[in-house]
């Protein structure tokens, strides 16, 4: 990964509402610079084609206040859902970054549901935040699932900032599993239990969300000197309880 974002993991939050923010917008320069680091984002797949158009928030009715909406658009592709939360989660720690608040809003409805032959996938809504308190300050505060439910093996001193990645409806749809330096990856679906979203859209989200983690947990071992061999694995939306998305050769450096 070009950039480490792994400061930015303990700063994000989630502005679910951007009332009280403050009146600081974001600028044309801001934007050009957001576009241009979208181009140099590191990818899960470099043939699936992606891009981002940023629109006023109003032009796609979002309610809360966000003074854009960044939409993601993708080829679709096999994993494509997966590349696109690995190159989001790039993306929303480069805005936290640069000061600008960030929600990722699955349910928002594009102006543009198709944009150069690609679908949309989903939208970070944006707005400028300088003032360092509306962030998160402790992120340990955050409500998470304990490391045994996420994780099993050592934990490579990642696990327990890695299991902070964002999710849709805070699922954590992950589970690692840690067998002498290689670490299985797998989308977790617990059994007759899907939250507040519709049946439909869980594994759609939860794919997203796969890629989430994967950038967080690389970010993570980077950030430890851990190297690594990659091995991904098509996710074909399956109903199992785990889903094996990715296997991480690692090598402690």
């Amino acid at each position: 990964m070009k950039e480490n974002y792994y400061e930015a993991i303990f700063k994000r939050k989630s502005f679910h509402l951007f009332r009280g923010v403050g009146n600081d917008t974001i600028t044309q320069d801001e934007i050009d610079n957001i576009k241009k680091a979208y181009a140099d984002f590191d990818c899960l797949y470099p043939d699936i084609k992606t891009a981002v158009r940023i629109v006023p928030a109003s032009k796609v009715n979002f309610k809360r206040d966000a003074e854009l909406c960044i939409l993601i658009y993708s080829e679709e592709k096999e994993n494509y859902l997966m590349n696109v939360g690995y190159i989001g989660e790039q993306l929303d720690l480069y805005l936290v970054q640069h000061d600008i608040g960030t929600l990722w809003f699955g349910i928002g409805k594009p102006d543009l549901p198709d944009y150069n032959a690609m679908k949309f996938v989903i939208m970070i809504a944006i707005h400028k935040v300088n003032e360092q308190s509306f962030y998160r300050k402790d992120m340990f505060k955050a409500k998470r699932k304990p490391l045994n439910e996420v994780w099993s093996g050592d934990d490579l001193g990642v696990a327990d900032i890695a299991r902070f990645a964002p999710s849709a409806c805070n699922s954590q749809p992950w589970y690692v599993e840690n067998n002498a330096g290689k670490l299985t990856v797998h989308r977790y679906k617990k059994p007759g239990k899907r939250g507040i979203m519709p049946a439909a859209a869980v594994s759609y989200y939860n794919r997203i969300d796969i890629g989430i983690f994967l950038c967080i947990l690389e970010i993570c071992m980077n950030k430890k000197g851990i190297t690594f061999n990659r091995k991904l694995f098509i996710d074909n939306a399956s109903n199992a309880e785990l889903t094996t998305v990715a296997e991480y050769t690692v090598k402690e450096g």
